[in-house]
């Protein structure tokens, strides 16, 4: 996917269905077939996945996942009173990858994706 895709998706999505996305494609669990919305956690149960876009706490799981991935530093910050942005910089990667959004927990579960799903073509803003 572009950073263009992955950001259009995002944006046509409900935050459950985001949370979906970040749990499967981010954080390496698997949906579960048989119950829409729900994952498979790390013990073999069915259960909801965090809140990764709405709730900072489960988002900063997420960037808390880069160190395993090559990524060395992650800077959220506010832009203005309604908007942030998420930084990460990559040891290997082409350069920073840097997002907008609407809110902290946005802004990092976006750039994650966006760090998994384009895999260095380029991301940056």
């Amino acid at each position: 996917m572009t950073r263009d895709e992955v950001i259009a998706k995002w944006n046509s999505m409900q935050p459950q269905e985001r949370d979906i996305w970040i749990a499967t494609d981010v954080m390496g669990y698997k949906a579960d077939r048989v119950r829409p919305g729900m994952i498979i956690n790390s013990k073999g149960y069915s259960t909801s996945p965090a809140m990764y876009s709405t709730d900072i706490g489960a988002a900063w799981e997420v960037s808390q996942k880069y160190p395993i991935m090559t990524l060395s530093r992650t800077q959220i910050f506010e832009i203005s009173p309604v908007e942030y942005s998420c930084t990460f910089w990559s040891d290997v990667d082409s350069g920073p990858i840097e997002v907008p959004a609407k809110t902290a927990q946005e802004a990092v579960c976006l750039a994650a994706l966006i760090s998994v799903l384009t895999q260095g073509e380029g991301i940056e803003s």
